[in-house]
């Protein structure tokens, strides 16, 4: 399969649509239909599922698109390193991060990496930990920001600790203030996430063997704070959503949790010895800049 064709097969998985695809890589679409065919004539199996609502892959499609997408990563890094060497920065930044280092981190990190590499195009994705995990092992995205809760296999670097706390109504009155204990936490009403969004949260209740009454289940951290702020009940977040973010609210109340948990966020690749060069000056920076919070 030509590097061409790797890169269409990509770019149909992506968009589910060949028009698109011929209009992402400037082909026309009998290109695309031509090359498609030759691909699946020379893996000798059918790749795509033409349907009225779009194109699907094949099992078999599937099982070729995390070493499809490797190989074009690993061209995109050549691309770079020849571009470096010619005191040229150009290419392609793939980045996966979850909801509370989109909010905080990026609005700080990206403009002044794009400011410095104007080149370098960064694509964005916004994920669950699980997401984010799975888009690395694909190829989809090069790098990650995740918790090591979820990080297993990957190559991860930890950055930064982030102290998990109580959100609850201003109606609800701790035995000390400004504090909670796990064991208060016992039937009280929960605004919760889904499982693979809070694996940190989750951590905290196993090891403090607390079975929350959940009434109220949510996906992000925006939805988990106005919940909380309506009387919905209590929940568990980072407090790196929280630091920066939310302005003072009399809505709610932010308590520090007894025991103490945190999770440790941090960058996660396949190899950091293979990135290429546009992820690992993303790297270094923002190494430097968790080192400033």
């Amino acid at each position: 399969m030509t590097l061409l064709g790797c890169q269409i097969f990509s770019t149909i998985a992506r968009e589910g649509s060949f028009a698109r695809t011929a209009e992402q890589l400037h082909l026309t679409p009998s290109a695309i239909s031509h090359a498609v065919a030759g691909m699946e004539a020379e893996c000798g199996f059918p790749l795509f599922t033409r349907t009225k609502s779009g194109v699907t892959m094949t099992a078999a499609a599937e099982n070729l698109l995390p070493a499809i997408r490797r190989l074009l990563a690993s061209n995109e890094s050549l691309d770079q390193s020849v571009a470096q060497i010619n005191g040229m920065h150009k290419g392609v930044l793939r980045l996966a991060v979850f909801n509370s280092a989109c909010v905080a981190w990026m609005p700080q990190l990206l403009p002044a990496y794009q400011a410095q590499y104007p080149g370098i195009e960064v694509r964005l994705y916004q994920g669950s930990y699980a997401d984010i995990a799975a888009w690395i092992k694909s190829g989809m995205a090069e790098i990650g920001l995740l918790s090591d809760s979820c990080a297993k296999e990957l190559d991860f670097a930890p950055l930064y600790t982030d102290p998990l706390v109580c959100i609850a109504p201003r109606g609800f009155t701790p035995r000390q203030p400004g504090c909670v204990f796990a064991e208060e936490l016992r039937g009280q009403p929960f605004v919760s996430q889904r499982a693979d969004t809070d694996a940190d949260i989750q951590g905290y209740l196993k090891k403090n063997d607390l079975d929350v009454d959940t009434r109220c289940y949510v996906i992000d951290d925006e939805s988990t704070v106005a919940m909380v702020a309506c009387g919905q009940g209590l929940a568990i977040m980072p407090e790196l959503i929280l630091k920066g973010v939310y302005a003072p609210d009399d809505r709610y109340q932010i308590l520090r949790l007894e025991p103490a948990f945190s999770r440790s966020i941090g960058l996660a690749c396949l190899d950091r010895d293979a990135l290429s060069p546009a992820a690992r000056e993303f790297w270094r920076r923002a190494r430097a800049f968790a080192a400033e919070q």
